[in-house]
């Protein structure tokens, strides 16, 4: 929640790679708090509200803002300030859907908790996910200007508002999409040295090449979403 509204601070800055890097941390900390709480034998419903909270802020309210702020300053604002009205009403659909789609979460925990644990599947598009595509425009820009390639994204913003729709709803279906938090990996005693090295690497690629490994990662999970509908329901009917 916290590096949540920092990303706010920063997007009001228009400190925009620090913006997008507070969601990352964020996404991070969602990652490791159930690991944590179990580690630590320190699960409660408490704990899960707690995370709710937390996430329909950083992954809901602060991505809108985010993507809201830079619209408005890279773009012609002057001339389209009629316009921007319309732009905030897609922002606003993005954060009430993921509210909702946590609110969900939280009442099908309590009432199927046996059977949601033994999913190796989400029902829609998780919020960290979400909050990740939804700043893609953002982070395209990011890597287009690494490469001194002079586009501007943010010159459409009636296309980067379909997109945050599209989003929105897909946060909120009822289409399953890959998850990796039932996923085992085995790794022999052999292999671990060359894991361990390949890790290593791969940090330095991604300190070095952020912006892009995101975008890559971000577009081959877009492309991961028709063919896990199509896998998980084909597993669903067999």
């Amino acid at each position: 929640m916290c590096s949540g509204l920092t990303g706010i601070r920063y997007a009001l800055e228009g400190e925009w790679k620090l913006a997008v890097v507070c969601i990352f941390v964020a996404a991070f900390f969602d990652l490791i708090d159930g690991v944590t709480a179990r580690v630590l034998n320190a699960s409660t419903r408490f704990g899960a509200e707690l995370d709710s909270l937390a996430d329909a802020i950083s992954f809901g309210v602060t991505p809108s803002l985010i993507l809201f702020l830079w619209l408005r300053e890279d773009a012609l604002v002057q001339s389209t300030s009629y316009l921007f009205g319309w732009y905030w009403i897609p922002f606003l659909f993005y954060t009430s859907c993921c509210v909702l789609r946590l609110a969900r979460f939280n009442v099908g925990a309590k009432q199927n908790n046996d059977e949601a644990g033994k999913l190796n599947y989400f029902i829609g598009v998780p919020a960290p996910a979400a909050a990740f595509l939804a700043l893609l425009p953002i982070v395209f820009q990011f890597t287009l200007d690494r490469f001194n390639i002079a586009f501007s994204i943010s010159l459409f913003p009636y296309l980067i508002c379909v997109w945050i729709m599209v989003i929105s709803l897909l946060m909120v279906s009822r289409l399953p999409t890959l998850s990796l938090k039932n996923l085992k990996i085995t790794v022999s005693r052999s292999s671990a040295l060359i894991l361990m090295i390949s890790t290593i690497l791969l940090v330095a690629v991604f300190i070095k090449e952020m912006w892009l490994i995101f975008s890559v990662f971000s577009s081959l999970y877009c492309i991961s979403i028709p063919f896990g509908i199509k896998y998980f329901k084909s597993k669903k009917v067999s």
